[in-house]
Order: structure tokens, then sequence, then C-alpha cells
């Protein structure tokens, strides 16, 4: 099945198409046109019928005439939900390759708390010998919003530690590791309940402020993983401030994060830059070229998002 297939990427378009390219037999007979800019995929885009892409100016899908598929180089798709795009073009996500990088993020987090390394790390600094009883993971619940693939990788790991999971999902089904799941008409029961709550959740209308931190367990702690639009800063802040939970952020609502922003100097509050699921293209490449074996056969694609409900 020739066709033309737009690989997009701001940095690493030539290094994509290269791996595409090298992940192809010989006898296909895709022509790959890499493009790094908005400018060289407005040239491009009338030709493409199949995108592979992160955060493509979607302004530009309107000259898109020929396309029917576009897979995105990550699980984030909410530019592209929300793009002009026909009920006809398919599009995929990245499931499944995120989740075991991601768990081990949020247990390096998880576990500093418990064992309070900034405590020992300012002893040591200080050169205080100061004993005193960390804690542990053991015995403590743990609860993931958003219970997909990297949700579930996450409560794996929870049990491995000895941990009781609690989950939270759109749909009722069991999910193996979660000893017990809420409905979003739960939301309240399960935030008060669990001593960390980390959030993989999508960037929905129905995901946003559906996770209170003001509404959680006193010296609980926060870890957002999913998409920073989900969970009101103010409201991260002020329960913060207060001394109820602390928090670990990855993702927020304007990245980068401003250097005026307030959450770079609370002390409650861990920054990182957007790395808990870092993307290596040899990975993704691999997933995408898996997938295009898929459209070839008229097989469906792993990844399949459904539009109407935003991931």
């Amino acid at each position: 099945m020739p066709g033309t297939i737009l690989i997009y990427e701001r940095t690493r378009a030539t290094k994509y198409t290269d791996l595409v390219a090298r992940l192809l037999p010989a006898s296909a007979e895709y022509r790959l046109i890499p493009c790094a800019t908005p400018e060289e995929a407005a040239r491009a885009v009338a030709e493409a019928e199949i995108l592979f892409c992160w955060r493509f100016p979607t302004d530009l899908f309107r000259e898109a005439r020929r396309l029917r598929w576009v897979q995105a180089m990550g699980a984030g798709v909410e530019d592209l939900v929300a793009a002009p795009l026909p009920a006809h073009v398919l599009l995929t996500r990245v499931e499944g390759l995120f989740g075991p990088v991601m768990s081990e993020y949020v247990f390096a987090h998880m576990l500093a708390h418990a064992q309070q390394l900034r405590r020992q790390y300012a002893a040591q600094a200080e050169r205080r010998w100061e004993p005193f009883a960390a804690g542990r993971l053991a015995g403590k619940r743990l609860g993931v919003a958003g219970v997909g693939s990297i949700g579930l990788e996450i409560a794996a790991r929870g049990k491995a530690f000895g941990m009781e999971v609690w989950g939270l999902a759109r749909t009722k089904r069991p999910r193996p590791h979660v000893d017990r799941l809420f409905m979003p008409a739960e939301v309240a029961e399960f935030i008060a309940g669990v001593d960390y709550l980390v959030s993989t959740l999508p960037d929905t209308p129905e995901s946003r402020g559906l996770i209170d931190p003001e509404a959680m367990r006193e010296r609980a702690l926060l870890i957002n993983v999913g998409r920073g639009a989900t969970i009101d800063e103010g409201a991260i802040l002020r329960a913060v401030r207060s001394g109820r939970i602390q928090a670990v952020l990855d993702v927020f609502a304007v990245e980068p994060l401003p250097p005026s922003h307030p959450f770079w100097t609370e002390p409650g509050i861990t920054v990182t830059p957007h790395m808990s699921g870092p993307s290596l293209p040899e990975e993704v490449a691999e997933y995408f070229v898996a997938n295009l074996r898929r459209w070839e056969r008229g097989e469906p694609l792993v990844g399949l998002v459904d539009r109407s409900r935003g991931y």
C-alpha cells in the first residue's frame, strides 16, 4: 500500500524519518517527507495520506485533503482531538511505551517523600548526625487517577511495595492490581482516602477540576504526571501552603513554567520539566511502523483515539 507519510517534529524530524526508513522493508514504496517547521509542513501537507507527528500545526489540516490517518508520537492528543480533522481520518496515540518509565519517576518521588530524603540531604550538608524514623510505602494507600496503560503500571508497582491500591476510572470493570475502583461520582471518597495520589488523567472537559487537592488527606502527597490543566494550580498552592499536602508536579497549565510562577519557590512543591515520560525516537518509530503494518493488513490500529471522549 504505497503512499506519502509526512513526519513532523520540531527538533528530530530527520532522525524519525531515518528510523522509519530503516524499519521499513526494502520493498516498501512509501514516500517519507520530514518537516521540522510549520512552513515546511504547509508545503507538504496536501500530499500526505499518513501523518506521524508531535504538536503538528493544526490549522494546516484544512489543506490535508488526502489525509487518512494521524499517528501521534506521544500519549497526549488533546491538540489533535480539538483540531479540524474530518471524521473519516483515524487518530492514534502511543499506548504502552510510557508506563514503565513513568512509574519509575512516580516511585522515585514517593520513596523520597517516605524516606524524607530532603531532610537527610540537609543534615549531611550541615554535618549533623541526626537519626530519625523514616516512613515506608508498605501499608500505605496509593490512589491512581486514570488506570489506563500508564496507571496500571503504577498500580502494579504499588502492589509490589505492599501498598493498597485504589483506582479512579470512567468505566467500572476490573483492573489488575487495583483493590478498589471508584467512578467519577465517587471522587470525593477516593481523594480523601489515599496517602499518595497519582494523576495520569488526560485533559478532557470531564477530567478538568475532578481532583481537588484541598480535599486530600492531611500529609498526603500529590503527583501529577497527566496534564497540567486537569488540576487547578491555585488549589494546589493553597493546599500546600496550608500544610495539608505536598506535591510533585511534572505538568503545568502553561509550559515551560514561567520563571515568575510561585511553584518554583514553594518549599512543599517539587517542579520537574515535563520529564516523567521521555519519548525515545527508536521506540516510538518502532511503534509507528508496527501500526503501519496493521494499517496495510486492514487490522485495527493500536492506540485508536475516541475523539468523542478525548483520548
